[in-house]
């Protein structure tokens, strides 16, 4: 880099960090489920009963509930998808050190006769 600053990466880390993002996705979709298990009701006698006050009730909170339901679930999606990639990207970098160190050590052998110091 052009400031001098050093890039390494350890695959091993980056996966590892990877799985602990797919195990907040895990949490992240169990509490989803968990939400949706607390908060349902039976259409046909819903909590806030089915007079007039019940009507204007649904109309608010049926919405309301609907978003934060799908803002969890798009959470949890979006951290699944994070640590998928995370994971591969640390696949990445173990093949691509595999391959550069095979290349590496391929190399022939500089000829000591032919390389000479230059001042």
């Amino acid at each position: 880099m052009a400031d001098g600053s050093l890039f390494a990466a350890d695959p091993s880390r980056i996966k590892a960090g990877g799985d602990a993002t797919g195990q907040v996705a895990d949490m992240t979709d169990r509490t989803a489920e968990q939400f949706r298990d607390d908060t349902s009701f039976d259409p046909g006698d819903p909590p806030w009963g089915n007079d007039s006050y019940g009507s204007q009730y649904v109309q608010n909170y049926v919405p309301a509930h609907n978003l934060i339901n799908k803002g969890i679930l798009d959470l949890a999606r979006a951290m699944a998808a994070a640590g998928a990639l995370t994971v591969d990207s640390g696949k990445s970098f173990e093949n691509a050190q595999h391959d550069n160190t095979h290349a590496i050590s391929d190399l022939p052998e500089p000829d000591v006769h032919t390389t000479a110091h230059r001042v």
